[in-house]
């Protein structure tokens, strides 16, 4: 008898409770409707008509120039900029569509598909033994790779003046002095002087010797230290998106698309990481995947970069090469 009691006391309470579980999935469902435009994610609260549309774009895998792969369609956006670094940076050539990034032991890169749309077709600077032979290397990461295509554009063009970076210690690396002979030595103290060891050399291979230096001793904390600050709105190819830290991280501008009719930007960025690996371009989470970044700084102050979120509030910033 008290078996059966129990039995219905407890049949009773589930009834009640499983009215009112019922009860509050409804108010809950009728609140969610009635307040779905402020219960969206932050990342999200840009306009739809900022965001790339899988129709404004074509990523043609046949082609091996950025310029050349990755096509806007919408005619309301152009690239404003023509200079000859950024037209540099656009031509540089790409692998074939779907090669596997790989780092500097060779190994893959994993889950690449949701981080990059394409590898830029260069190869990793590494050390060099005594016998001058070049080894691969865990070198080339984030700033080296910034450091890499502006030294590379300006060598190219025999701009040796320019071709220069400060180390932690306030000490300039200078590839005039470096392709005429000179070679840093230092102290005890580690400050560092030039002396004339070498005969003038201006090669590829040379010009490989001195980025393996610059590696060594500059990164995001120097890089930061060493270009100029400039607004979100006056950016270009070429330009860095950086946080100087130790960790820091640090992407270079390949491609800047402008709207015409309201002056939005979309931005292309390049990264190399930890450990070294290939350079790759750069898929936005936040815009489908697309091969270009919607920035709107007033209204959304960070970057969301598939490894490293950038906080427009939080010291990350767009900064310049200084003689730009």
């Amino acid at each position: 008898m008290k078996t059966h009691i129990k039995s219905k006391y407890i049949w009773g309470v589930g009834a009640i409770l499983l009215i009112a579980l019922i009860g509050s999935v409804y108010s809950y469902a009728q609140l969610t409707d009635s307040t779905s435009n402020t219960l969206q994610s932050p990342s999200f609260e840009t306009s739809d008509s900022s965001l790339p549309d899988k129709n404004d774009y074509m990523i043609n895998d046949q082609e091996n120039r950025i310029i050349n792969r990755y096509v806007c369609l919408d005619k309301d956006w152009e690239r404003p900029y023509c200079d000859d670094y950024s037209q540099w940076l656009l031509n540089l050539e790409l692998y074939p569509d779907g090669h596997d990034v790989r780092y500097y032991n060779g190994m893959l890169k994993s889950n690449a598909s949701r981080i990059n749309v394409g590898v830029l077709k260069m190869d990793l600077v590494g050390t060099f033994n005594s016998n001058g032979k070049e080894v691969s290397a865990d070198l080339q990461q984030c700033a080296d790779a910034c450091m890499r295509l502006w030294a590379e554009y300006l060598w190219e063009k025999k701009q040796y003046s320019k071709i220069h970076f400060k180390g932690g210690n306030g000490f300039v690396y200078e590839y005039a002095k470096w392709a005429e002979g000179y070679r840093v030595h230092f102290d005890k103290s580690w400050h560092a002087s030039w002396r004339k060891d070498a005969q003038p050399d201006y090669g590829y291979n040379c010009f490989r010797k001195y980025l393996s230096l610059v590696f060594m001793y500059c990164g995001t904390l120097t890089l930061a230290h060493e270009l100029k600050k400039i607004a979100a709105t006056d950016v270009r190819p070429g330009d860095i998106l950086i946080y100087g830290g130790s960790p820091g991280h640090a992407l270079t501008v390949m491609d800047v698309l402008r709207n015409k009719k309201t002056g939005q930007l979309r931005v292309m960025f390049s990264q190399s990481y930890m450990p070294a690996q290939e350079i790759e371009i750069l898929t936005s989470p936040d815009d489908d995947y697309a091969p270009w970044f919607t920035i709107d700084i007033e209204h959304k102050p960070w970057v969301n970069s598939p490894q490293w979120y950038f906080d427009f509030n939080k010291g990350s910033c767009f900064r310049r090469w200084v003689g730009r």
